[in-house]
């Protein structure tokens, strides 16, 4: 699977389910394993509800804030995911930066950068199409109110 794939792929929502039960259990009983935590997270990351993203983020924010964590490089990576699929790209560059700033070499990361900038790109065509046919639009309006009030 391609970097633009995975960005892409959904979890099924019996995976969610299935990793919230582990981690409901745990946390019923105690503080919950970072292991579940991180499963739980990158499962809900890939979910097709922006909430489940977000809660998802939360979970690896809470997990990278654990000094005691030795996987904050994984966290770091599927936080930039995380906001990736938020379409939130500068903060998933802040995170992907971060990790190139340790990891320059890091061919997982770079392609994840390319293929997050390249959306970036994308939204902004897009946002520029909608801007441009909103000033069509307006212009359309505007001349048509001029018409109207020549004799």
């Amino acid at each position: 699977m391609d970097m633009d794939d995975f960005l892409g792929w959904t979890s099924s929502s019996d995976d969610i389910r299935k990793h919230e039960e582990a981690y409901n259990k745990e946390l019923m009983s105690g503080p919950v394993s970072s292991s579940t935590q991180f499963n739980y997270a990158c499962f809900l990351i890939q979910s097709k509800y922006p909430g489940d993203v977000r809660r998802g983020i939360s979970l690896l924010e809470e997990l990278y804030q654990n000094p005691d964590e030795s996987g904050k490089r994984d966290y770091v990576y599927f936080l930039a995911v995380g906001n990736a699929r938020l379409k939130d790209y500068n903060q998933a560059l802040q995170y992907i930066n971060g990790l190139l700033a340790v990891e320059r070499s890091n061919k997982q990361v770079q392609e994840l950068k390319v293929i997050i900038e390249k959306r970036m790109r994308g939204e902004a065509v897009k946002g520029a199409a909608v801007a441009g046919g909103v000033l069509v639009g307006l212009g359309a309006i505007v001349g048509l109110g001029i018409a109207s009030q020549l004799p």
